[in-house]
């Protein structure tokens, strides 16, 4: 009986503590899209050209160049040196297929080299 009654109220703590959790994200009303992290203080999405000026440019040829010049200012001979020209080789090699993607979503560059996005 007092085993029961044990299992019992561990039973009801743990449902109410989900339900203390899980109930502040349910209590928010959702008549529309926006985003409010702080009271008064308005989100929205970002147009391509705003992310385009934000984060620079994104080209898979620009990101290995990026990778081989970091990895000149490593320690020569480090295992982080090696991994960091070996992701270096993958972007050039995957040039095409990532800036394919970069395509697809909307935020494929010109490379700071000439190249243009396919």
């Amino acid at each position: 009986m007092k085993l029961t009654r044990a299992i019992a109220s561990m039973f009801a703590a743990v449902m109410l503590g989900g339900l203390v959790l899980l109930a502040p994200a349910f209590a928010a009303p959702q008549n529309d899209s926006s985003f409010s992290a702080l009271q008064g203080v308005e989100a929205q999405a970002l147009s391509v050209q705003e992310m385009q000026a934000i984060s620079g440019e994104l080209n898979a040829l620009d990101i290995a160049a990026d990778l081989t010049a970091l990895a000149g200012k490593l320690t020569d001979g480090s295992r982080l040196q090696g991994a960091v020209l070996k992701l270096a080789a993958y972007y050039a090699t995957n040039a095409d297929k990532i800036n394919g993607v970069f395509v697809k979503l909307g935020i494929c560059t010109t490379s700071r080299t000439g190249v243009v996005c396919p």
